[in-house]
């Protein structure tokens, strides 16, 4: 049976239609939870080191405390994202 033009289309889609979730090849390295997670907590770590390095000029400090944001943040978002 053929849908009348006129009328709404459905609110569900055909699923024989949707792609698979995953490709029948290799499985992901990492989930894109673990990749947003870590890529939020490198990008907050460094972004703490380069302000952390202006302020003093000291590269050991501004590593150690990229380092200590990027392990803090990954814990917090761990916690977060659910």
């Amino acid at each position: 049976m053929s849908r009348d033009p006129h009328s709404p289309a459905s609110a569900h889609p055909d699923p024989r239609g949707t792609p698979e979730s995953a490709p029948a090849g290799k499985p992901a390295l990492l989930s894109q939870r673990t990749a947003l997670i870590l890529f939020i907590a490198v990008a907050t770590g460094i972004g703490i080191g380069v302000l952390t390095f202006f302020s003093g000029k000291s590269y050991p400090k501004a590593v150690i405390a990229g380092v200590v944001a990027v392990g803090g943040c990954a814990a917090g978002l761990h916690n977060l994202i659910d």
